[in-house]
Parts: C-alpha cells; structure tokens; sequence
C-alpha cells in the first residue's frame, strides 16, 4: 500500500503511541468516528484531543470553536453596530429638530441654560440615563 491511500493516523509523519482508554470510550470512538467523517479512530482520537487542548487554552485561541459559529457570532455582532448606529443618528436627528423648534418659541437666559444643563448631566448620572418627561415635570414643578 502506498502513502497517499494510508489513513491520516498511518502516515509516516505521525507517530505510534499506546494509550490506555477505558471499554466505555471506546465504545464512544467505535460508534461514532465515522458519524464525525473520520477515516480512522484514530483521526477521531486526534481530533478530540485537539479540540480539548483548544478549550484548555481558550484564552488565548479559539480554534476549539466552529469558524462558523464565529463567523456567525461577528455577523450577529455587525448587524447589531450598524442597526445601533442607524437608532442613533435618527435619535440625533430628532433630537436636534427637538431643540431648535424649543430654542425659536422659547427666549432662555444662555447663562441658565449652562446652569440646566449642568443639573440635568447631574440628574441623568444619578439615574443612569433613566430620566423621563414624566421625571422633568415633577423635577420642574419642584424647582419652580
């Protein structure tokens, strides 16, 4: 037999090593290297172990994980940035219809202004960014 048509396991780069398994992993290998596209149990063997060295050293590489499940996570990923990114010009885009249709009905001290502004920095850290029209009403008819 030549090289070409020897299992991957056969191959003369490979070496032989005896391990020790115990009958119930055996029975593993039998029944499922060929459901896993394996040659050999051999390869079967090989493969688990890669993916198990993988895991141990995850920090620090993740070639234990499916490319396509990685693929398919920084898509997912992608997707979810540009539709954020989307939210977030229309919000600024609102925002900023928002404030020029107050600034041109209302007159407002400039110097009050940078007093409110300030105050209202204050408030949204203190609530984490759970402030709403509701919360500006009572705040207001506290202040006034």
């Amino acid at each position: 037999m030549t090289a070409s048509f020897l299992p991957t396991s056969m191959k003369k780069d490979n070496l032989k090593k005896t391990i020790y398994l115990s009958p119930r992993t055996i029975e593993d290998v039998e029944a499922l290297f060929k459901i896993d596209n394996c040659g050999s149990q051999s390869e079967f063997i090989e493969k688990a172990i890669r993916y198990y060295v993988g895991y141990l050293m995850s920090d620090r590489n993740t070639d234990y994980l499916s490319p396509t499940i990685m693929s398919s996570v920084h898509a997912a990923a992608d997707a979810n940035t540009a539709r954020l990114s989307r939210m977030l010009f229309k919000l600024a885009v609102e925002t900023a219809i928002m404030s020029n249709l107050v600034a041109a009905t209302i007159q407002f001290d400039p110097e009050r202004y940078s007093t409110l502004r300030k105050e209202c920095e204050m408030e949204v850290r203190k609530t984490n960014g759970d402030f709403s029209m509701d919360d500006a009403l009572r705040w207001q008819r506290k202040v006034t």
